[in-house]
């Protein structure tokens, strides 16, 4: 599809999306939604791309929901008895399913301010590094609203219960550094060093198999509130069982022995 509040580009073995909204500071639109899965989908389904890159264009990583596109055209719709429709029909609605059924993690590089939908929609994505200049802001009170998309029981899961409801309840902005000792992000770095240090990870990602990384990524999304542990080690020893037989195991087995890297590339002729 033609995209008008993204950008989409391929950067080496990364898949690169920018919110595309400066002026607005990438407010967050269903429009934008749309295209950002759309993006992701074709990232995702690229055998050439390890991971997903999501960043925004100028100063800020998105302001939250546009307040007019959103917000004002969702009160009049209540106003006048029509049907809501600025969250689900979006694609909002599903977005943690969306992400957790991709092949291939999401990483989140988050260059300034993140507010709103601006941070709630990167919770569950796999990773998230920041620029110094990140701020992040769960500004819902403010709006007299709740934090969506899974938020209430993923960002507690991340910070701990009283530090999300500290945040939630004060609607402050959170520096970078704070929410990295949080744990809400892997790495804080300088801001010209940003998507460095995301094609890195990309990197790092990408010498390992593809279908390990795809069967690790999985266990851990499901498992992660799984406190069954005899279900946890039953789907691990499937997975096991799976992996044992591929030819990238037999790879890594005979590269350990020659002494080598091992080539996740191709399988042998």
């Amino acid at each position: 599809m033609a995209y008008e509040l993204i950008t989409y580009e391929r950067t080496g073995r990364a898949g690169l999306i920018t919110l595309n909204r400066p002026e607005r500071l990438n407010a967050w639109t269903p429009q934008m939604m749309v295209e950002m899965r759309s993006a992701i989908e074709e990232s995702s389904a690229d055998p050439q791309i390890a991971a997903t890159v999501i960043t925004g264009a100028g100063r800020a990583f998105c302001a939250g929901a546009d307040i007019g596109d959103v917000f004002q055209k969702a009160a009049d719709q209540r106003d006048t008895g029509q049907q809501e429709t600025a969250g689900q029909d979006s694609g909002a609605g599903d977005w943690i399913s969306f992400l957790r059924s991709l092949e291939k993690p999401t990483i989140a590089a988050v260059n300034g301010s993140a507010v709103g939908i601006g941070v709630t929609q990167i919770l569950p994505m796999d990773i998230r590094i920041a620029s110094e200049n990140a701020k992040f802001g769960f500004f819902f009170v403010k709006m007299g609203l709740v934090p969506e998309l899974g938020s209430s029981t993923l960002l507690p899961g991340m910070i701990g219960m009283s530090r999300a409801i500290e945040w939630c309840l004060t609607a402050r902005l959170v520096p970078a550094q704070e929410a990295k000792e949080a744990g809400l992000v892997a790495d804080v770095v300088p801001p010209e060093k940003l998507l460095d240090r995301s094609f890195e990870v990309v990197a790092q990602i990408a010498r390992n198999p593809g279908n390990a990384l795809a069967a690790t990524r999985k266990l851990l999304v499901q498992n992660v509130h799984n406190d069954d542990i005899s279900a946890v080690q039953r789907s691990e020893g499937k997975a096991l069982a799976d992996l044992y037989r591929g030819w990238q195991h037999k790879e890594a087995i005979k590269a350990f022995f020659e002494k080598r890297e091992p080539d996740f590339s191709q399988p042998p002729a």
